[in-house]
C-alpha cells in the first residue's frame, strides 16, 4: 500500500518540504522550536502520484544530476514521529506526520527504513534517560544515527561525501551546527572527493557532446562493434558528475563504464587521463 493511517505529529512534513531550494539542488533543512536542526533520515524520491482519469499539476520535485532526472535531497525531522498530543508513543514507515502530497516521496522503502532505524534508537534512549519522545534531545538521536558501527546513517544530504569519505562525519556534525551554510547545491566545499569507486566496467572511448543542462552523450569510436553508436552518459558518482560538468563538447573522452541497451546509456565508473 502506497498510504496508510498518518500520526498528527508535532510538525507535519508537506510539499514544500521536499521542494528545491530556490536556484539549488536539495531540499532545504527542518529546524525545529527549540532552532535546531531536526533531520534524522534523508531521501531523495521524486514525488510520484497516480490519478485516475486526471492529470493534477504538481510543483517538479525533481533536479537534473549525473546526467540525468533524479529526486531532490530532502530530510525528515524527528518531530513527525513524534505525536501532537499523546506520550508513550513513536511511529515509523508510512505513519509518519506527513501530508497526502508529500507521501509521494516519503514512501520509499530506503525512506522508511531509515525513518525505522531512527524509531528505535529514539526509543532506546528514551527507556535509558527514563523521559517522553518529546522531551528526547534531537541531537542524541543524530550522533547515534551517524556513530552507528553497523550501519552509520546520514541526516545531512551531501551528494560529495559518503559514509566511507574521511570527513563524513566532520561535515554531518557541522552542519547539523551551522545550518545557514548548508551549500544549495548539496556539495561539501572544498573536498577534493577521490575516486573510491572499483572500476569494474569495460572500455569506451569517443567524442563527448553537451546536449543541455546535465544532459550528455557520446558517440563511440571504440569498441568497435559499438563504432559511431550514441548513447547518454549518466553516472552515479559525485566525482565523475563533476568531471562531466566540465568536459568540453567536442573532445575526446576515455572512460570505464557499462552500457544498458534497453536504456540506450552508458554508466560512467571512471573516465581516464
Amino acid at each position: 500500500y502506497r498510504e496508510s493511517r498518518r500520526l498528527q505529529g508535532k510538525t507535519t512534513v508537506t510539499e514544500h518540504d521536499i521542494l528545491p531550494i530556490a536556484n539549488g539542488c536539495v531540499a532545504s533543512l527542518p529546524i525545529n522550536e527549540a532552532g535546531e536542526v531536526d533531520t534524522i533520515a534523508i531521501g531523495n524520491y521524486a514525488n510520484d502520484h497516480h490519478y485516475p482519469g486526471r492529470d493534477f499539476k504538481l510543483t517538479a520535485k525533481s533536479i537534473r544530476w549525473g546526467g540525468r532526472w533524479t529526486g531532490t535531497p530532502f530530510t525528515i525531522p524527528y518531530n513527525a514521529l513524534v505525536p501532537k498530543y499523546i506520550d508513550g508513543l513513536l511511529v515509523a514507515e508510512k505513519n509518519i506526520s506527513v501530508s497526502h502530497i508529500a507521501n509521494g516521496s516519503t514512501r520509499l522503502q530506503p525512506v522508511v527504513m531509515n525513518i525505522g532505524q531512527a524509531a528505535g534508537i529514539a526509543a532506546a534512549l528514551c527507556i535509558q534517560r527514563n523521559c517522553q519522545p518529546r522531551e528526547l534531545a534531537v541531537r542524541e538521536i543524530q550522533e547515534a544515527l551517524v556513530n552507528d558501527k553497523i550501519a552509520p546513517a546520514a541526516v545531512i544530504p551531501l551528494f560529495n561525501l559518503t559514509p566511507s569519505h574521511s570527513q563524513w562525519l566532520f561535515w554531518q556534525r557541522y552542519y547539523l551546527e551551522h545550518p545557514e551554510d548548508y551549500p544549495y547545491d548539496g556539495n561539501c566545499p572544498g573536498e577534493d572527493i577521490n575516486n573510491l569507486t572499483v572500476a569494474t566496467g569495460s572500455y569506451f572511448c569517443g567524442i563527448f557532446s553537451y546536449l543541455g543542462e546535465q544532459n550528455y552523450s557520446i558517440t563511440l569510436i571504440e569498441p568497435s562493434e559499438n563504432k559511431n553508436r550514441t548513447w547518454q552518459l549518466i553516472t552515479i558518482y559525485p566525482e565523475i558528475n563533476q568531471q562531466l560538468l566540465d568536459w568540453q563538447a567536442g573532445k575526446l573522452i576515455k572512460l570505464v563504464g557499462r552500457l544498458n541497451s534497453s536504456g540506450n546509456w552508458l554508466l560512467v565508473e571512471k573516465i581516464l587521463d
